[in-house]
């Protein structure tokens, strides 16, 4: 088993949940959320269950709609960093 993916499946998940409750907290559609990242409703919905991971792009709208997110974003990134060791 690579313990490396499994891990980078836990961080997905978890940035998954804190979007989808700011997303349930401002009553927002998936539509007006992925707009608000600049990302399109599918790469959302698949980002959400899992199927794809957030690239730059996806994590770049994260942090400028959601400076607050700041660190949820930077310890996603450093612990892709550290699977290198």
């Amino acid at each position: 088993m690579d313990w490396s993916s499994v891990d980078r499946q836990k961080r997905v998940r978890r940035l998954a949940r804190v979007l989808r409750g700011l997303q349930r907290e401002e009553q927002l559609t998936i539509e007006d959320m992925a707009v608000r990242l600049g990302v399109s409703s599918s790469m959302l919905a698949m980002v959400y269950c899992g199927r794809r991971s957030p690239g730059h792009k996806f994590l770049h709208g994260v942090l400028h709609a959601y400076p607050a997110l700041r660190d949820e974003v930077y310890h996603f990134l450093l612990r892709d960093f550290g699977d290198w060791e």
